[in-house]
């Protein structure tokens, strides 16, 4: 902390700003003061009554705006005094001020923006010829609260780059757009939603190049890479100001105020959508549950052919061995760790087939952190987990796990299955089990369904109720085709399941008879891996083929589906596996990814955003599905991605349309990442395209642009 800078420590300070090579300006209510390096210091008052709101500063200009809509703009001469140059009266308060940085080579900034009270942005010219002249006015849907000017790089690498202003609004949005750096004219203008406060922009430096600091309830940045302009939030704490910081440990930094404390920190991955966080486990993580009421979650740990912490501990005494430290573990210093051994590194010693390690473990996300972990004895391996409100408990929830015992894979054999039904205790941070089931099969899917217990066990639908000794047997369904993988609660009446190798089966569940029927399937087999519903008719699912697809229920059958003679039809039918449910649903969608599909989650990914179906891969990719809700916006991308396969034709030669219909016909899907070819094209072909769909590149980008910023 420097006590002796020179500037004025007693006054609210508006801008602060390094002029020239060694002098600092401060700006204030009540003035300009310059201070330059040898301790001479100068001072510039406003009229009487006139003082300053608004104020903005390169390293050699400074435009003030005065109260009643003055605005006084200074530049720094050849002496190394900051001289006044020239004034202009716009007749309404100022808002906002934005100079821009000044461009390698140049003397000054050419263009000065201006934000009004009356919802517009002007651009005045700072030329000498024509200095304060207005070039450009832009009506605004908000108040302007704040403006940058950055230079970003776009298109091929060796092009000009193009200048931008972005303005923040009162309505947390963030509008940008291009100006004409001959005439000042502004062009193409894209919104962005940034969060619910008022919009604060900071010019920075980022990539190489200008960026942006955008701070609302969320803080983002606005950069230039590899030629694309990225909007991205940042995975950090809400900011409230910032600034471009450089220093040889941190070359582009920023500085910024939270609250009441001054942090510095840079911006690293540039371009990656999101940011990520391990906790180390002991096995391989299968399901997890969450717990509602305390926001931990519990996930089950399990491995083949491995053996559990107890079992590795007693075999390496047995063999005289120090134990290598377990994956996660923080090494001590340097003299400390020499011997030490890591079990990532060194691996770990193998139980055989049908030998499995299997934990239950409690996580606090907030913190990061395990709470406890319960590991599986006598070769139990969990498959599922649940959290489950048992009405028999008044409410409470519980957590069920479906464990096998002594199973091996191929063929799948094994001695039994078991329903453990875990209490939280110790404030929600331990399981206390209290009984545990004993089933035939595999309890591969467990689901809450009306205060009791959903499980499908092998190829059996069962329907549990709480006891004291143990989960009591209600109802139950047998013959579906393989095995259950998931289950979906839709209603009270409603159960989908999705089976191993034959897609989806809807069930009804009759209260008055206690009893569960088959009365509508897929029209094709699929071995699914993930599966998620969408509404009360539709569910979109993927299988290890890498394909992702969305089945519906015609609406006749699901207006039928409680009709007597239907449900009558297939009611204690035990061949359905040979012939099928009497009602067949429709797949609408047809999507290959390219990668076995892991999860399938919809979800929102920020305010603002639109609900997405986003999914995860065995490769570690994620994406995201954006329903279309517009003909026109269909229309348009159908259209653009018939074009873009004809211009930019994959590398490898193998044509995209092939792809994306490796297994079923693409159907009603718009590949989104072959569409983003279209920004990478050359301007000429560019123009073609759009010319063919009667729109202009802008429009085209800003619209890919928008439709991306609904995501995230």
């Amino acid at each position: 902390e420097v006590s002796d800078s020179g500037l004025k420590p007693d006054t609210p300070t508006l801008v602060v700003a390094l002029l020239g090579e060694d002098s600092l300006v401060q700006v204030y209510p009540a003035g300009i003061y310059h201070v330059r390096a040898d301790g001479r210091a100068s001072e510039w008052r406003p009229p009487r009554g006139k003082p300053i709101v608004q104020a903005s500063a390169n390293n050699r200009q400074v435009a003030v705006g005065l109260q009643g809509g003055e605005v006084v703009y200074f530049e720094l001469d050849e002496t190394g005094t900051l001289a006044e140059l020239d004034k202009k009266d716009l007749g309404l308060e100022v808002s906002c001020l934005e100079l821009g940085r000044v461009p390698d080579g140049r003397a000054r900034s050419r263009f000065l923006a201006v934000g009004g009270l009356d919802s517009t942005i002007r651009i005045l010219s700072l030329d000498p010829d024509e200095c304060m002249n207005v070039l450009a006015v832009l009506a605004l849907p908000a108040q302007a609260e704040s403006a940058a000017l950055a230079s970003l790089q776009l298109g091929r690498p060796g092009t000009p780059p193009a200048l931008f202003l972005c303005i923040g609004l009162s309505n947390g949005v963030m509008l940008r757009a291009r100006i004409d750096q001959r005439s000042g004219q502004l062009s193409d203008t894209r919104t962005r939603f940034l969060g619910g406060k008022p919009a604060r922009l900071f010019r920075t430096s980022l990539g190489g190049g200008d960026g942006v600091l955008a701070l609302s309830s969320r803080s983002w940045v606005l950069y230039s890479l590899a030629g694309a302009l990225h909007t991205t939030p940042l995975s950090y704490v809400p900011l409230d100001a910032g600034a471009s910081f450089a220093s040889e440990h941190c070359p582009e930094g920023l500085v910024a105020i939270a609250g009441n404390t001054l942090r510095i920190v840079s911006v690293d991955r540039l371009g990656d959508a999101f940011t990520s966080e391990a906790v180390p486990l002991r096995y391989t993580p299968r399901r997890m549950a969450h717990h509602s009421v305390s926001g931990h979650v519990v996930v089950i740990e399990s491995d083949h052919n491995a053996l559990s912490a107890d079992e590795k501990v007693q075999l390496y005494e047995a063999a005289g061995i120090p134990p290598p430290l377990p994956a996660g573990t923080v090494l001590p210093e340097e003299e400390e760790a020499d011997g030490m051994l890591m079990e990532a590194c060194v691996g770990v010693p193998r139980g055989g087939a049908g030998k499995w390690a299997s934990a239950i473990r409690v996580l606090d996300l907030a913190a990061r952190r395990t709470l406890s972990v319960i590991e599986l004895a006598e070769n139990e391996a969990a498959v599922s987990v649940a959290a489950v409100p048992l009405r028999e408990r008044g409410g409470e929830t519980f957590i069920v796990v479906g464990t096998v015992k002594d199973m091996t894979l191929h063929p799948r054999t094994l001695t039994c299955g078991y329903l453990h039904v875990y209490q939280f205790a110790e404030g929600n941070t331990q399981l206390n089990l209290v009984h545990k089931t004993q089933v035939e099969d595999v309890p591969a899917a467990i689901a809450p369904f009306g205060g009791r217990v959903l499980v499908g066990v092998g190829s059996g639908l069962r329907i549990y109720e709480m006891g004291a000794k143990k989960l009591l047997r209600k109802a139950e369904l047998k013959g579906l085709p393989t095995m259950v993988q998931s289950l979906h609660v839709i209603s009270s009446q409603r159960i989908v399941v999705g089976d191993l190798s034959e897609s989806f089966h809807f069930v009804h569940y009759k209260r008055a008879d206690n009893t569960l029927t088959v009365f509508a399937d897929d029209i094709a087999p699929r071995w699914l891996t993930a599966a998620c519903p969408l509404d009360a008719h539709s569910l979109a699912g993927a299988d290890k083929f890498g394909n992702i697809f969305v089945c519906r229920l015609p609406r006749e059958v699901s207006d039928d589906a409680d009709d007597a003679a239907l449900m009558a039809a297939s009611a204690g039918r035990d061949d359905l596996a040979l012939n099928g449910a009497p009602s067949k649903a429709e797949e609408v969608v047809q999507f290959h990814v390219g990668e076995t599909v892991t999860s399938l989650q919809k979800v929102s990914l920020g305010p603002g955003c639109a609900e997405v179906i986003l999914y995860t891969t065995l490769f570690g990719g994620i994406g995201a599905l954006l329903p279309l809700t517009s003909r026109e916006d269909v229309e348009l991308l159908t259209a653009l991605e018939m074009h873009v396969r004809q211009e930019a034709p994959p590398l490898c030669g193998r044509e995209q349309l092939f792809f994306r219909s490796a297994y079923f016909p693409v159907k009603a899907c718009v590949d989104g990442d072959y569409l983003t070819l279209f920004n990478s094209l050359p301007a000429a072909e560019q123009k073609t395209i759009a010319d063919d769909l009667d729109r202009t590149p802008a429009e085209i980008s800003k619209k890919l642009e928008e439709l991306a910023a609904r995501i995230l």
